[in-house]
């Protein structure tokens, strides 16, 4: 039975001596990285949007959470992808009205609230 997968010696040297510089180089986060994830009040008033679009042959979703103060807030997050586009917008539409604190989708953002400076 042949193996799977081989290497050779130097490639082997190459891999242990970068995975040996990653304890080196890696380096824990600051408290102010998981900000975020603490002040996250911000979330109870959110839009959520749907996003589908093609990459790599699939139709992928996404959710865009949008805060209705400033929308310049958000986070974005990848929640699955399909082969065909009508199931991905169908997905879509379902996970938007999960997500959504408000399910009949009250709460919007408007490009006007952006302040764009066009100059």
């Amino acid at each position: 039975m042949n193996p799977l997968f081989t290497m050779d010696k130097a490639a082997y040297a190459n891999l242990l001596a970068g995975l040996n510089n990653l304890h080196f180089v890696e380096r824990k986060g600051n408290l102010t990285d998981f900000r975020l994830y603490y002040d996250d009040l911000w979330l109870s008033d959110t839009a959520v949007i749907d996003n589908i679009h093609l990459y790599r042959g699939e139709w992928e979703v996404e959710l865009i959470f949008a805060y209705t103060a400033n929308p310049l807030q958000f986070i974005k997050r990848r929640i699955t992808s399909h082969a065909c586009p009508k199931r991905a917008a169908q997905q879509a539409y379902f996970m938007r009205r999960l997500a959504a604190k408000d399910q009949r989708g009250t709460l919007s953002v408007s490009a006007s609230q952006l302040n764009v400076c066009l100059n």
